[in-house]
């Protein structure tokens, strides 16, 4: 004899009204692609379930593990589809704001540096302790480009000769 389900769905609607009150709830919704794909995943889930399945065809069939499954399932008897829809956040905020990096690259424009001083600036000015590989990130997000100032390229600086050396660095340049 099988083990009854500890965890039971709520049928918080009639089983033919699933379909289109799914459709009326993401209508009045603004959803990105990603979250709609992940509601529509969790709704075919919550259907599975309506007709009988268990937690673990209804996870295997959809397409998620089994822990998330039973999370599908307890946000929807605690909320209905507004708890299928995932809450994505989009990350964690940027440590540096958009002026401080504006401030950045116009101090690049001035005087350019390497990775290493860039860091220590960004350190020194606002406090923000990033990795050389993270700043290098950032740098090339802001449309600089890491190079040596060789003769023949027009963004050529006045003393390049002298910044040509073997153990000149790689600065970073507008």
């Amino acid at each position: 004899m099988a083990r009854p389900e500890k965890y039971q769905i709520i049928k918080r609607i009639a089983p033919e009204h699933l379909n289109g009150e799914a459709d009326l709830f993401v209508a009045g919704e603004d959803l990105t692609v990603a979250k709609a794909r992940a509601f529509e995943r969790n709704l075919m889930f919550v259907r599975m379930r309506y007709r009988g399945f268990t937690v673990a065809e209804a996870s295997a069939a959809s397409g998620m593990t089994e822990p998330t499954a039973y999370e599908v399932q307890r946000r929807w008897n605690e909320s209905g589809f507004a708890g299928l829809v995932p809450g994505y956040t989009g990350g964690p905020k940027a440590r540096l704001t958009d002026e401080q990096k504006a401030k950045i690259r116009s101090a690049l424009e001035l005087q350019p540096m390497d990775t290493r001083s860039v860091r220590l600036l960004i350190k020194h000015d606002y406090g923000v302790d990033y990795t050389e590989k993270q700043v290098h990130i950032i740098l090339k997000r802001l449309g600089l480009h890491h190079a040596r100032p060789y003769p023949g390229d027009h963004r050529r600086p006045d003393d390049a000769e002298a910044r040509l050396k073997k153990t000149s660095a790689m600065l970073w340049m507008v």
